[in-house]
């Protein structure tokens, strides 16, 4: 603003700004021409005294008057009241100068006061007033823009702060928590051991069960409140990719088969061991392969893992009921849950593909979903090789603090709690797709009878585009 008031001193050799303070009680000096610097005529504070009678002599400037009654005025006798202002660039010393007031659109109340000294070289006549009128309003909009910036900073500073004590408040529960779950699961794991009656076994299996899948929300919770406080705790180690994914997919191999569907497990070797978190790497996985089971009712679940040029490529692939599209884009959102979507239960908390997203950009990874309605979904993850994307500190870095890492017992012993089919009511079945070209996948060296079908969902040969 002071910038644009030094651009013209010909139309105006000297201006003024004052701001109501907070309290409302007095206007402070802001800005103005360069001119003002350390001007005599130019006070620091202007006390909002009450407004005085029409006629009463002023030895100053009126700013206090205009500020109360919101009205412009003119003081037309300025060397008398001020001798010779400067910033004028012609010989002679301006006479006459307008107090305006400025009033942030919106608002009832004047927000500040203008002082605009007028040209020695031109009266100030209807046009110019209306020049200075229009400086006022653009004053407004600035004053306005500048306020709006400062409440939305402060809204941002109060929602981090309530982010930060969200932060804090999971992880002190998530400790509260695991101690008594932890406490718990031991007896009930011995209890089980020497259980000797099926009808209490059943009982121990049943708290055991759910004992596991609350720690395993637990763990998940203190994983986010670490990510959130910077505080999470990554040990990249070289690893056998393959391998690792091979068996915790196998892990799930007995739940699926038993609901009457198909796993395929192709997981190529790998040229070089990739550097992964293999904690993280497991609840990756795990949680992925979860989600397909939880939504898939007939036809198969395919893991594949393949290397690229410069990456690892995974895919966890399912023929189940689909994501809609409008559902996509915020499919990886922290607790949202795609309404109305077919399942085996309605269980869950809506964060774990939340938490797969921010495990994967840990390792420097991407993670992107394609899906069709009715014919399945394919998630891909993709890391880069080697290890210069990754912080050097981390690499194989000693572990401080308490594992989040459960293995795949709670995941799979949730999975067979669930039902084999779907919880909600089904919808019509849709007519089935001609034959597509047979996937892009080979048998599995290890199972010499098992082969993909040779037709296809869609979803499975469409390009993902993550």
């Amino acid at each position: 603003m002071a910038a644009a008031l030094d651009s013209d001193p010909a139309d105006i050799p000297l201006a003024l700004l004052y701001l109501v303070n907070d309290e409302g009680s007095a206007l402070c000096f802001c800005g103005g021409t360069e001119s003002a610097l350390g001007l005599a005529a130019a006070p620091r504070r202007v006390p909002l005294q009450p407004a005085k009678a029409e006629g009463t002599t002023l030895t100053g400037w009126p700013i206090a008057q205009v500020a109360q009654t919101g009205r412009p005025q003119t003081v037309d006798d300025l060397v008398t009241r001020f001798g010779v202002l400067p910033g004028s660039p012609w010989p002679e010393p301006p006479q006459e100068a307008r107090i305006l007031p400025v009033v942030v659109p919106g608002q009832a109340s004047v927000a500040a006061v203008l002082v605009a000294v007028a040209s020695p070289r031109r009266r100030l006549d209807d046009n110019y007033r209306d020049f200075f009128e229009q400086l006022a309003g653009q004053l407004a909009t600035a004053i306005a823009n500048a306020r709006s910036h400062e409440e939305a900073q402060r809204r941002a500073e109060q929602l981090a702060e309530l982010d930060r004590a969200k932060t804090v408040f999971f992880s002190n529960v998530s400790h509260e928590f695991r101690t008594p779950l932890t406490l718990m699961l031991g007896p009930v794991q011995e209890a089980l051991q020497h259980a000797q009656d099926d009808q209490q076994r059943d009982r121990l299996e049943l708290v055991q069960r759910n004992a596991l899948r609350l720690q395993k929300l637990v763990n998940t919770l203190l994983d986010f409140s670490r990510i959130e406080a910077g505080r999470i705790e990554a040990v990249y180690e070289p690893t056998d990719l393959a391998r690792l994914t091979t068996d915790l997919a196998g892990v799930f191999r007995s739940a699926i088969e038993q609901a009457g569907l198909q796993l395929f497990v192709d997981c190529a070797p790998l040229p070089e061991p990739a550097y992964v978190d293999r904690e993280m790497w497991e609840k990756i996985v795990l949680n992925l392969l979860s989600n397909a089971f939880k939504f898939t009712f007939e036809g198969a679940i395919a893991v594949t893992l393949r290397p690229g040029p410069d990456h690892i490529r995974l895919e966890v692939s399912d023929t189940g009921t689909g994501i809609p599209a409008p559902e996509l884009p915020h499919i990886f959102e922290r607790f949202h849950r795609v309404q109305g979507a077919r399942g085996r239960t309605h269980e869950g908390s809506g964060i774990g593909l939340a938490l797969v997203q921010e495990l994967v950009e840990l390792h420097g990874g991407t993670i992107g979903v394609t899906s069709q309605v009715g014919q399945g979904t394919q998630f891909t993850v993709t890391l880069p090789t080697g290890y210069a994307h990754l912080p050097g500190d981390r690499l194989n870095a000693p572990r401080t603090q308490p594992s989040t890492a459960t293995g795949a017992t709670p995941y799979l012993e949730e999975t067979l709690a669930w039902p084999l089919s779907p919880t909600s009511p089904i919808s019509p079945t849709p007519p089935t797709p001609p034959p597509s070209p047979p996937l892009p996948y080979s048998p599995l060296p290890h199972s010499p009878t098992s082969s993909w079908p040779t037709t296809t969902p869609t979803c499975w040969t469409t390009s993902n585009g993550c």
